[in-house]
């Protein structure tokens, strides 16, 4: 999971799509019956399936999956609703409320995903402090602490970390000490994401294998051209750097497990040094 600028970003391209969400917005309002409002949110889905929203949001995240870093291919982007729209259910499936839908329309509760996050997320919106939840329009969300991780919020983003194996876990050299309540967020979170999906976590071994060998590959030459004055073993250094700093690209898939996976090795961390800068930590 890396941290998307959602609420930081310029939107004055969707100010056409915007205007028609405040109008819903206000459509929504005026009708006092929920079960009636579900019919109006239904009835705009295609809203949020927008193209020109769905490309602005591609952007953001260089054509991955805001959850995963997964790059989509040929399926269909889910846009997701980070708290549901229609019904929020606790870590036990129990119903809390009849959702936000007054967030139905609102481009800072959407959150671009791939299938599978979406689909294991479904209207799970658990609080840690329940009686805190915000079931009307005009109360700041703000009160509240979700269970799950938000890819739109930089702190959250920073908890998840990927060891050799490929395999989420708590951030190794977190900026605060993570407390109980982070660690049951970030389990819950890998779970609810799929982030542990094996398919997913073989994707991230084989990538950190791969620059793991071109750290070493790069290591063995130089070291070469500095013991033995090799001009051809200077040569590959520098290409095998040129290659490696093409993994630092932002657009790039697993862009978290690419950023611990520089740091676990003493080649990376000194290319940082050197002034291997880190896009995503500027």
């Amino acid at each position: 999971m890396r941290y998307i600028p959602l609420g930081e970003v310029d939107k004055s391209v969707l100010e056409d799509w915007q205007k028609k969400s405040d109008e819903l917005l206000n459509d929504l309002k005026d009708e006092a019956d929920p079960q009636k409002r579900k019919v109006i949110i239904h009835r705009n889905k295609d809203h949020w399936r927008d193209p020109i929203l769905l490309s602005f949001l591609k952007a953001l995240s260089g054509r991955k999956c805001w959850y995963t870093e997964a790059r989509f291919t040929a399926e269909y982007p889910h846009l997701e609703h980070f708290r549901p729209k229609s019904c929020a259910r606790n870590e036990h499936w129990e119903k809390c409320h009849e959702g936000y839908w007054w967030l139905a329309f609102d481009i800072e509760n959407y959150r671009l995903s791939k299938p599978m996050p979406n689909t294991r997320k479904g209207t799970y919106f658990p609080l840690r402090e329940r009686v805190m939840a915000v079931c009307t329009p005009g109360i700041s969300i703000s009160r509240e602490y979700p269970l799950l991780l938000d890819p739109a919020n930089e702190d959250d983003a920073a908890l998840i970390g990927f060891n050799s194996h490929g395999e989420p876990e708590p951030c190794r050299e977190p900026a605060i000490d993570l407390d109980e309540w982070d660690r049951e967020r970030i389990a819950f979170s890998i779970k609810r994401y799929g982030l542990d999906d094996q398919e997913l976590c073989d994707e991230r071994k084989a990538l950190w294998v791969s620059i793991t060998s071109m750290f070493d590959e790069y290591a063995e030459n130089a070291l070469k051209a500095k013991q033995e004055r090799c001009i051809e073993s200077a040569g590959k250094a520098k290409q095998i750097k040129k290659e490696l700093s093409k993994y630092l690209d932002p657009e790039q898939p697993f862009t978290s497990l690419i950023r611990d996976c520089f740091n676990s090795h003493s080649v990376g961390r000194s290319l940082y040094r050197q002034g291997f800068a880190i896009p995503w930590a500027a």
